[in-house]
C-alpha cells in the first residue's frame, strides 16, 4: 500500500479512501436493493439445522420483522437486543434493524446474568431476541424494565418466538416496502457491540452506518465464508455484512469451534475464505484430518487477534496451498486499522489501510518517529459516537482532535509496518522496569515444541510483576521448563523479562470465543498449577 510519512507532524497515512456509495445512504436501503435484485443468491447455510437462505427468503423475513418493529414504535432512538449463537434467524433480525434504522445491541450468549444485566442496563433495549437456552438468564437480567423477549432459536412452549414475527401479514408486500432513511446522516449508530472486556467489564461500542459501508473488501458473490464469531463480535459483524452487502455465502453453526469440525465444514461446503484466531490455527495444524487435499477449496485465509509462532506459520503454508494470506490489526472502536498481505514479516501487523492515519505517542504526549515504542493512536477519518451512554469513558479513549488512544504499545518500522508489542494496560513492571508479556511470548513461540503460550505477571509486593509462562506443548513433543526459561534468558537480555516465576504446562489456555487470551484467568490457572521442571 502507498503509505506516506509526514516527518513534521510525525503521522503515517494510508492511501485515500474511496467509495461507490453516497455516505448518507442507509445501509438498510443498500441491502434491501441488493437482496431484492438478486433473489436466488444463497447468502447463508446453517450446518446446525440445514436451512439454506437465499436473498429472497432473507429479505422477506427481514421486512416482516421490520414491520413488526415499526408497529411497536421502535425507531432510530430505540435499541433491539440480540443474545444468540450463529443460528438461522439472527441474520434477518439484524437486517430488519437496518431496514428500520433501529440499532441492535448484540451481546454474547456466554455472558453470565450479572454481565448481561450490566450491558443491557446501558442501552435498555425495548425488545430482545435470544436463544431459548438463555431465556431465563435474559429475563432475570432485564426484569427491572421488562423488555419484550422473543426466542430466536430453540423455542419454548408458550413463549413468543421468531416464527410469530415471520408469519404473512396484511402489510405491504416486500417489493413495495420502503426502508427507513437515516435521520442523522451517515454517522448514525446502527449497531452496538461489546468491547473485548479482557481487562474488565466490557463497554457498549457504537458502530455507525458509515463504518459498515465498505466496497473494497476481499469478498464477492462467489465467496463461501466462515468465521466462528457471532454477530456480537466485530469479526462476526463483518461476516454478517459480507453476506447481506456483498452476497457472499456465509456458513454458520451453533457448534463450538474445533479443528476437526472446521476441516469437516471446509470439505462439506467448499469454503473459500475463513477468518481464524492464532489458537484456532494452532489446533488445525495439529489436527490429523487437516491435509492440503481436505483444505484445497480455500483461497483466502485471514488471521488476527494474536501472534502466530514461526512453526505454525510454516505449517499453515504446507496445509493451505495457493491462497492469499491476510492479517491485520483493528479494534471495535476504530474498525480495521492496518492490513498485511502474505506471511512475510510475521511479527508485523501491516500498514495503515485507506483513510487511516497513525501516530506513536510517548507518555508525555510527544509524537515519535520510526522504530520508537509508544502508544498507538489512530484516526480513521470517520465520526465515532463513542461508548453508548458513557461520555466519560469516551473522552478517555478519544481526544478532542478525534484521535483514538488504542491502549496498545507498538512502533512503526522503516518499511512503515506497524509492530504491536502489547496492551498498554497489560504492561508489567519488575523492580520499576516496564516489560510486556507479548515480547516474552514471541520468544517462547520460537521453540518448535511450543504450540501456544500465555505469559502472566505474578504480583509480588516487593518486586512487582514476576513473569511466568503458561505453556501448551505440541502433541508428542517434549520440552522442559528449564529449556524454556533458558531460551528466554538467552533471547531477552533484560533481566526483568526473564521467567522468574517459572513455567507451568497445561492442556488448555483460557481464551474467549474469538481467540483472545484472558490473562486474568490465565494468572489464576498459573497459580493453581504445580510448577513442572
Amino acid at each position: 500500500m502507498n503509505v506516506t510519512w509526514d516527518s513534521t507532524e510525525k503521522i503515517w497515512s494510508g492511501p485515500p479512501r474511496t467509495s461507490m456509495y453516497n455516505k448518507d445512504t442507509s445501509l438498510g436501503i443498500i441491502v434491501f436493493n441488493t437482496m431484492r435484485n438478486y433473489p436466488k443468491n444463497v447468502i447463508q447455510i446453517s450446518d446446525t439445522d440445514g436451512i439454506v437462505v437465499t436473498n429472497e427468503m432473507a429479505i422477506t423475513w427481514a421486512v416482516r420483522i421490520a414491520q413488526q418493529l415499526k408497529k411497536r414504535g421502535l425507531d432510530h432512538q430505540s435499541v433491539v437486543g440480540i443474545v444468540a449463537k450463529n443460528s438461522t434467524y439472527v441474520m434477518p433480525v439484524g437486517v430488519a434493524c437496518l431496514l428500520n434504522t433501529t440499532p441492535f445491541h448484540a451481546v454474547s450468549p456466554i455472558f453470565d446474568e450479572a454481565t448481561l444485566k450490566y450491558m443491557f442496563e446501558i442501552t435498555k433495549p425495548a425488545m430482545i431476541f435470544c436463544d431459548g437456552e438463555v431465556y431465563d438468564t435474559v429475563r432475570e437480567a432485564t426484569k427491572d424494565w421488562s423488555p419484550e423477549i422473543i426466542i430466536i432459536s430453540h423455542p419454548i412452549d408458550g413463549l413468543p418466538s421468531i416464527e410469530n414475527m415471520l408469519a404473512q401479514t396484511n402489510d405491504l408486500p416486500v417489493m413495495l416496502y420502503e426502508p427507513e432513511p437515516l435521520k442523522n446522516g451517515s454517522d448514525q449508530t446502527v449497531a452496538i457491540l461489546c468491547s473485548s472486556g479482557t481487562t474488565g467489564l466490557p463497554k457498549a461500542v457504537c458502530i455507525s452506518n458509515s463504518v459498515l459501508i465498505e466496497d473494497n473488501l476481499l469478498v464477492n458473490g462467489e465467496t463461501i465464508f466462515f468465521v466462528n464469531s457471532g454477530i456480537d463480535w466485530i469479526s462476526g459483524l463483518w461476516a454478517f455484512m459480507f453476506c447481506i452487502l456483498f452476497g457472499s455465502t456465509r456458513i454458520i453453526s451453533e457448534n463450538p469451534f474445533s479443528a476437526e469440525y472446521f476441516v469437516q465444514l471446509v470439505k462439506k461446503y467448499k469454503i473459500t475464505y475463513a477468518t481464524l484466531a492464532p489458537i484456532q490455527l494452532a489446533a488445525i495444524c495439529a489436527c490429523k484430518d487437516a491435509t492440503p487435499f481436505a483444505l484445497s477449496s480455500m483461497r483466502n485465509l485471514n488471521y488476527g487477534g494474536g501472534i502466530l509462532s514461526q512453526a505454525i506459520l510454516l505449517r499453515i503454508q504446507e496445509l493451505f496451498k495457493n491462497i492469499t494470506y491476510t492479517s491485520g490489526y483493528g479494534m471495535t472502536e476504530a474498525g480495521m486499522i492496518t492490513m498485511k498481505i502474505g506471511v512475510q514479516n510475521a511479527a508485523t501487523a501491516g500498514q495503515p489501510i485507506p483513510g487511516v492515519r497513525l501516530r506513536i505517542v510517548d507518555e508525555s504526549g510527544n509524537s515519535l518517529g520510526h522504530n520508537e515504542v509508544g502508544e498507538i493512536y489512530v484516526h480513521n477519518g470517520k465520526a465515532w459516537n463513542g461508548y453508548y451512554g458513557n461520555p466519560n469513558a469516551t473522552r478517555q479513549i478519544r481526544d478532542s482532535d478525534g484521535w483514538i488512544h488504542t491502549g496498545d504499545l507498538g512502533y512503526i518500522d522503516n518499511d512503515n509496518n506497524l509492530n504491536i508489542i502489547d496492551r498498554k494496560k497489560e504492561t508489567l513492571k519488575y523492580q520499576g522496569i516496564h516489560y510486556w508479556p507479548t515480547e516474552i511470548e514471541n520468544a517462547i513461540l520460537e521453540l518448535p515444541q511450543v504450540k501456544a503460550v500465555c505469559v502472566v505477571g505474578v504480583p509480588d509486593e516487593l518486586i512487582g510483576d514476576i513473569a511466568g509462562a503458561l505453556v501448551l506443548k505440541h502433541q508428542d513433543c517434549e520440552i522442559s521448563a528449564k529449556e524454556i526459561i533458558d531460551h528466554v534468558a538467552k533471547r531477552l537480555s533484560l533481566f526483568a523479562k526473564h521467567l522468574h516465576a517459572g513455567v507451568r504446562f497445561t492442556d488448555k489456555l483460557p481464551f474467549n470465543s474469538n481467540g483472545k487470551y484472558v490473562r486474568k484467568t490465565a494468572l489464576e490457572m498459573f497459580k493453581a498449577l504445580n510448577c513442572q521442571e
